[in-house]
């Protein structure tokens, strides 16, 4: 059995970070399954069990949070109800919440709020009978005049007061006519155009609702995309989910509508986030659709996301390219416009065998932006614009893709006009890469910055991009750094950035041109947002192709792919930042958008996604990335009014509570205005962090031992004065000459045995404590488990080492009295400083802790006897890997299972498997929890005691703390620092070190039935 749990352990350990998120995520579906079974079942605690168990897994998953909501409000947690309800509402936006939220509001006694609530459902979705009937209810309770709301139609509904009184309408703020039609009052026609209707009611004051945004309650999302069969995809009304949306069909120049169908029958391919969504299938076959291309759009007018599009264009390549090869000469192929070209793979080569057509003369500038949606953040772009090129000859156009905003179109047509600038209006939406193409028109001629406008640009933008783009002769496109811009992010790649203000835009600019001023690297791809685009190579590569990628993404990779193939190079302008806010222009479709155009993309350029991940993983910016970071890194030294005061604090990256010790460390010093960096191991190396904002400055990484050197410099930069050693597994040996080389103090602060047991927990080859044996018993156990950390040494050779590093440290803290034993037993002439990480006489009294005020207990429902008999609870807190004792539980489970003993226990945290446990049907696990909320979740319990099954001697244990806090003794093994807290409390029971299975069992219900533990209620 050992055996198995050591094999077990080792395989757990060596999960990569994604199979371990998959295994985290099968495991929050199963609970999630568990959980929505039990409710249908009518067993609501324990549903209410599952669910919360699946929230903890999966935090923030839409569809759990609102499986939860019923659960909880069957415990009686409003609070708990109440906030998730508006975490929901306020990332998805989807009626089921508000309606949900204004009833609890209601029937918790928040009147005020629920009326909120609901007036915000009456103004963005569209009406519907059970939101009427709740409307009348708040109305007579607050005692307002009515409510209106607005159906798909054009009525005007109301409640019984406000029904006989003609309404005044406002569309977009001028007064409109209503009609009466069927005993109603109806909207003219037409009304759908509109952005905003506003109602009132002459005579009336306190209606709820009356203030319509029509663009939300008209909105129609939805994808096609060209298959085999034709055309496919789903379409849905986000704020009219109830109705089917109408789907029109019009040919490739808009002129004629070929027919029209309801998208009836349900999507069951869509996967999404959002809650109760009702995607429709969109389905139109080959056989009715004509040659070419071809419209989808909604009710609102507006195309689907993916059209226009052609449903035969890749059905037609093959024959394109046999028609052409049949031909004696390639005159053909040559005089077919681009636009007209069938799909044709152009698959990439990495060796460019041509050499691009290019100009030897500079040409004249122009910047293009297409403008849709988002009023505050296109104006602050056109202003950063004008501000950045005033004084220069660039020209700027501002291509308006028939924003549905009229202020916004208004405001953008107004600034171009006083800023001398060309403003080009589509009728119609008709995308980003045609947008962009009616600029390139425009701009026939001249070099092109594509320029979103969503962006912020700082001073000498434009220079640094145009001095790299003349910089070679074969240079295509040029793209700066951005906080959001794929492969070209910073500071982090990998990470969601920050949206940087203005100010924060001009300082990430000054940094790069400081950092990286006048150079440039090669790069797969440019990137849309702020593209720079030589005339020549745009002349030879052609326009972007709208005729496949629809409103956009992927259009300037293919074109880069394009020019890439005739010769051309991309380039980073890793001298230039520009700042990229983002938007949701496409909705919900946005992600099945990219999807498919990364699709396409890959079927147009055979190979294309391989090379790019290819290129992210040899990862050639990080040099300028660090550059940039340690600029910055300096600038912070420099602003600090007590410049040569840092501390350096050594650990690991694994949590827990040595991360714990460290954060409260370096809080102190940050009180004490000390600048406190942390060090911690990477795979190659490691990286310093800033301790108050740790995200800073991602590429502060330092390869080892190659950078050596340069670590060194940045650390004597800093005048690194103290060093705290934390943990140093994981680090190249030279962090052991660190102090020395920086002539700097150093403190150890012990935290496990990794200075003499290379396997740092001092568990044996057979998976259990080893009794700490000598050299020769170490050796025999390294050569049958293992190291861990990384680094195996010579057993002799390794004491050695770790007793001159203590030995010269300046002291060496240990937690408790039990460390500074076993420190000592092994390095005789070392003193350890015993400095208890809490102060255990400060612990919250017993029964301090309330318990939960919800209806239901924690694990409860999940455990519930057949019999009904009561059974001894037992709490295991925390992360339950092999050394705190997974197998002694499973044990103590598997025998309580079999032998149907009054013992259960619960774990408030997470194990390596804990479905093993589980399936013993007396255990269960939360999920892990946040530190805020341990003791009442513990609490929670209703336990019998706390186990701590620990078979290592712990050097302190934060979760016996916890259990304390929540009122509760522990039980544990006579070992380590937790028996020596026990001891000096008397809060608890030790056990015999060797108790298992059936033994140890035994000892536990005894103890507990006996009142040894009826202290902690």
């Amino acid at each position: 059995m050992a055996a198995f749990y050591t094999g077990f352990v080792w395989q757990d350990a060596s999960l990569t970070k994604e199979q371990r998120a998959v295994i985290a995520s099968e495991a929050a579906q199963k609970s999630f399954r568990l959980g929505v079974e039990s409710w249908t079942a009518g067993k609501p605690e324990k549903a209410w069990d599952w669910l919360e168990r699946a929230n903890r897994q999966a935090p923030d998953n839409p569809h759990v949070m609102f499986a939860l909501v019923l659960a909880r409000q069957a415990a009686g947690d409003r609070d708990g109800v109440l906030a998730l309800l508006h975490a929901l509402v306020q990332r998805f936006d989807f009626q089921e919440g508000w309606f949900l939220l204004a009833t609890f509001q209601d029937a918790y006694g928040y009147l005020q709020d629920a009326l909120k609530s609901l007036s915000y459902v009456l103004s963005n979705f569209a009406y519907s009978p059970e939101v009427g009937e709740l409307a009348d209810k708040l109305c007579q309770k607050a005692g307002l005049s009515g409510w209106y709301g607005l159906a798909t139609d054009g009525e005007l509904v109301s409640g019984k007061a406000l029904q006989a009184v003609r309404p005044t309408l406002f569309f977009d703020h001028v007064k409109t006519s209503v009609k009466k039609k069927n005993g109603g009052w109806y909207c003219p026609d037409g009304w759908c155009l509109t952005q905003h209707i506003q109602v009132t009611a002459q005579g009336y004051s306190g209606i709820l609702g009356g203030a319509f945004d029509v663009g939300k309650i008209t909105r129609c999302e939805g994808l096609v995309r060209a298959d085999p069969s034709g055309i496919t995809g789903w379409a849905w009304l986000p704020y009219n989910a109830e109705e089917a949306p109408v789907l029109r069909v019009l040919c490739g120049d808009r002129k004629k509508e070929l027919f029209s169908f309801v998208a009836e029958e349900l999507s069951q391919t869509v996967i999404t986030d959002r809650p109760v969504a009702r995607y429709r299938h969109v389905a139109i076959p080959w056989d009715i659709l004509p040659e070419g291309m071809v419209h989808i759009l909604g009710p609102d007018r507006r195309d689907l996301a993916g059209s226009p599009l052609d449903a035969r264009k890749i059905a037609m390549g093959g024959q394109f390219i046999a028609s052409c090869l049949s031909q004696k000469s390639n005159e053909h192929l040559i005089a077919t416009n681009l636009r007209a070209l069938p799909f044709l793979p152009l698959p990439y080569c990495k060796e460019q065998i041509v050499e691009p057509d290019y100009n030897n003369k500079k040409f004249p500038l122009t910047i293009i932006i297409p403008v849709f949606k988002g009023y505050t953040v296109t104006m602050a772009c056109l202003e950063a614009v004008q501000k950045t090129t005033c004084r220069t000859k660039i020209k700027i156009i501002v291509v308006n893709d028939a924003s549905p905003d009229v202020i916004l179109c208004n405001s953008v047509k107004k600034f171009c006009e006083e800023s001398h600038w060309l403003y080009i209006e589509h009728t119609v939406n008709q995308g980003f890469p045609q947008a962009v193409n009616t600029g390139l028109e425009a701009a026939a001629g001249h070099d092109v910055i594509l320029l979103n406008s969503d962006t912020l640009v700082p001073d000498g933008w434009v220079a640094e991009l145009r001095s790299i783009a003349y910089s070679e002769k074969n240079i295509g496109t040029v793209t700066p750094f951005s906080n959001d811009a794929s492969i070209l992010s910073y500071p982090s790649r990998e990470q969601k950035n920050p949206v940087p203000t203005m100010d924060s835009v001009e300082v990430f600019m000054q940094v790069a041109q400081a950092a990286n001023k006048g150079q440039a690297y090669d790069i797969p791809t440019g990137n849309g947002f702020c593209l720079y685009i030589r005339q020549d190579c745009l002349r030879q590569t052609g326009v972007f192709r709208d005729d496949v990628f629809a409103q956009g993404y992927g259009e300037e990779n293919d074109f880069c792919m394009r020019a890439y193939a005739l010769g051309w190079q991309h380039k980073a302008a890793v001298g230039a930042f520009v700042a990229h806010i983002g938007s949701a222009s496409f909705g919900e479709s946005r992600i099945e958008l990219i999807k498919r155009n990364s699709d396409i993309l890959e079927a147009l350029h055979p190979g294309y996604h391989a090379m790019v991940a290819d290129w992210i993983k040899q990862d050639p910016l990080f040099e300028a990335r660090r550059r940039m970071d340690l600029v910055r890194f300096r600038q912070k030294t420099s602003s600090r009014p007590h410049k040569n005061t840092s501390v350096l604090l050594i650990t690991h990256p694994y949590g827990g509570g040595v991360e714990r010790v460290v954060q409260s460390h370096a809080k102190a010093y940050v009180k004490k205005s000390l600048r406190c960096l942390i060090l911690r191991p990477t795979e190659s190396g490691c990286i310093l962090e800033e301790s108050c904002d740790p995200d800073s400055f991602p590429s502060l990484q330092f390869r080892l031992p190659e950078d050596w050197a340069l670590l060194k410099r940045v650390l004597k930069a800093e005048a690194v004065r103290k060093i705290e050693v934390h943990h140093l597994v994981g680090y190249s040996p030279l962090l052991y000459t660190l102090p020395q080389d920086l002539d700097c103090s150093y403190d150890v602060h012990i935290h496990d045995y990794m200075w003499f047991c290379q396997r740092i927990s001092l568990l044996g080859s057979d998976g259990d404590y080893c009794g700490e044996p000598d050299t020769d018993g170490c050796t025999k156990c390294l050569s049958l488990a293992g190291a861990q950390g990384g680094e195996a040494m010579d057993v002799p050779e390794f004491l050695a080492r770790s007793e001159v590093f203590l030995r010269q440290a300046r002291r060496v803290y240990a937690p408790s009295q039990d460390v500074a034993a076993r420190m000592a037993r092994h390095f005789p002439s070392l003193l350890c400083h015993v400095r208890p990480l809490e102060n255990d006489a400060k612990s919250v009294p017993y029964g301090g802790s309330p318990r939960t005020p919800v209806k239901f207990v924690v694990g409860r429902g999940a455990l519930s006897s057949p019999t009904g008999n009561k059974r001894v609870r037992l709490c295991v807190i925390g992360g339950i890997g092999m050394e705190k004792g997974y197998a002694v539980l499973h044990q103590a489970a598997l025998d309580a299972a079999m032998r149907d003993l009054p013992l259960e226990f619960v774990i408030v945290g997470h194990t390596p498997h804990d479905q093993l446990l589980l399936d013993t049907g007396r255990v269960f696990i939360t999920g892990e929890y946040r530190e805020e909320d341990a003791v009442q979740l513990i609490a929670s319990t209703a336990s019998d005691a706390a186990f701590l099954p620990s078979i290592w001697p712990e050097t302190w244990c934060f979760t016996v703390g916890l259990a304390w806090r929540a009122g509760l003794a522990v039980l544990a093994f006579d070992h380590g620092a937790p028996a020596e807290r026990i001891r000096a409390t008397g809060r608890g029971i030790l056990l015999d070190l060797n108790l298992r299975g059936a033994a140890l069992n035994e000892v536990l219900i005894k103890t507990v039935l006996s009142g040894k533990t009826a202290m902690a209620q």
